[in-house]
Formats: C-alpha cells, sequence, structure tokens
C-alpha cells in the first residue's frame, strides 16, 4: 500500500509541519497510513520524499523550462507504479519518475509521457562527471 500527495496537500493535514521541509511533512504523514504503507509527497519541479522501511529519502527533481505541465503528476504516478512494478526499489523509482515527469512537461498535451528508454537517456544525460 502507499499514499501519494503533493507538498501543499500533505501540509494541510493536522499535526504536519510547515510545508518548507519536504522531508518533515513526509516523515509526519507516514504514521497515519497503515504500518507497512510507502507514503511520497511530490514537489513539482523539486522533485519527491519518499518514506519506505522507517526512513524518508528526498529524491531531487529535475528542473526544466515548463511547456506544458498537465499530466506531470499522473506522469510521475504511472513511471514510478511501473518502475515498482518491476522490482525496482521506491527511492530509484521515484528518481525515474521524477525524470519522467520532467521529459513530460517539455511537451505539449496530456498524453506525452515519455517512453522508458526516453527515461534511461534522459538520466545518462544528467550524470554527474
Amino acid at each position: 500500500m502507499s499514499g501519494r500527495a503533493t507538498r501543499e496537500e500533505a501540509a494541510d493535514i493536522p499535526g504536519t509541519p510547515e510545508a518548507d521541509d519536504l522531508a518533515a511533512v513526509t516523515a509526519a504523514v507516514a504514521p497515519l497510513l497503515r504500518g507497512d504503507a510507502i507514503t511520497i509527497v511530490r514537489d513539482g519541479a523539486a522533485g519527491c520524499a519518499v518514506f519506505a522501511d522507517g526512513e524518508t529519502t528526498v529524491v531531487p527533481g529535475f528542473p526544466q523550462t515548463p511547456v506544458d505541465t498537465n499530466g506531470a503528476g499522473d506522469t510521475h504516478t504511472g513511471a514510478l507504479m511501473a518502475e515498482v512494478a518491476a522490482g525496482t526499489d521506491w527511492v530509484e523509482g521515484c528518481r525515474r519518475a521524477n525524470a519522467a515527469a520532467a521529459i513530460k512537461v517539455t511537451r505539449r498535451g496530456p498524453a506525452t509521457a515519455p517512453t522508458a528508454a526516453e527515461v534511461d537517456a534522459f538520466l545518462a544525460s544528467q550524470a554527474v562527471e
């Protein structure tokens, strides 16, 4: 089981800290779900945070100059679920989902999610030397 929300949605839950601290917001939301639930809080171009196995990890995004943000959240969720279904761990799945959403916002239209090969190429181009 998993729960997901945007930073703003999570910060509206009573008892959560200020929305400025993505990791703290994510860690505060996690106990509100079933004990073994994965919690993901998205923060747009800044990336997301994932609470899994008792640990919160902030996964940086890949800021782009957006052309159309319609469908970016759906792209993130779809890419993340596909990755996890394929056996990818949650943190790496979030990294790949962040990349997929970054690619999506550079394309017009809601049905423009990238392929896995496009995500691979994008991530390879982002490698730090």
